[in-house]
């Protein structure tokens, strides 16, 4: 326990809604946590319609994310949604990064003792 206090909770949310109503909710989540927990890691996986939450296109939540510059926070989109919803790298908000398989890493991390959270309703 003395580990967890000095390095904080490892948090995985894994975001598979297009809903905007689910987007606003993750962003308010991620806020709460890391003013209660200033110092968690903190990554969201878009994949399947969450991917939406990353597209430049469709979703301001992302840029609400990014305008709150929360420390230890990262977003990444599912490559392999991203070739089957023929979306590009040049289409997500600069803020997102990639991963080649949502599922694969959210395996990896929950390995690697990260937390997982389901969002949504």
């Amino acid at each position: 326990s003395l580990a967890f206090a000095q390095e904080g909770p490892k948090v995985l949310f894994h975001l598979q809604s297009a809903d905007t109503l689910v987007h606003k909710s993750l962003v308010t989540q991620i806020k709460n946590l890391k003013q209660e927990i200033p110092h968690a890691q903190v990554e969201v996986v878009c994949n399947g319609p969450g991917i939406e939450f990353l597209l430049m296109s469709k979703s301001t939540y992302i840029q609400k994310l990014e305008q709150l510059n929360l420390v230890n926070v990262k977003v990444v989109a599912c490559e392999f949604t991203m070739t089957q919803r023929k979306v590009t790298k040049q289409d997500l908000h600069p803020y997102a990064g990639t991963v080649g398989h949502g599922v694969v890493e959210i395996v990896r991390k929950q390995v690697d003792q990260w937390l997982y959270i389901k969002a949504g309703f």
